[in-house]
């Protein structure tokens, strides 16, 4: 990361610099999609309406529910 952020003299550069492996990870996960899940655990860090769980809206765009109805599930 330093190698790719800092200049000769060490110091942050102040411009964007295009990634090269970027574009691959991207596809990767498209393909990948459909074998991938989601590791609950405790579920602390689950939102049951506002993740996207099976596709690429999350639940809460699928129905009509009030804002309050929306809890959040983080502790």
């Amino acid at each position: 990361m330093q190698e790719k952020f800092t200049n000769r003299a060490g110091d942050v550069i102040q411009y964007h610099k295009k990634s090269t492996i970027w574009p691959g990870i991207k596809l990767v996960a498209i393909i990948n999609r459909p074998y991938m899940g989601w590791l609950v655990g405790n579920g602390a860090n689950i939102d049951f309406w506002r993740h996207t769980w099976a596709t690429e809206i999350p639940l809460r765009e699928y129905i009509e529910m009030p804002q309050s109805l929306w809890k959040r599930c983080i502790a």
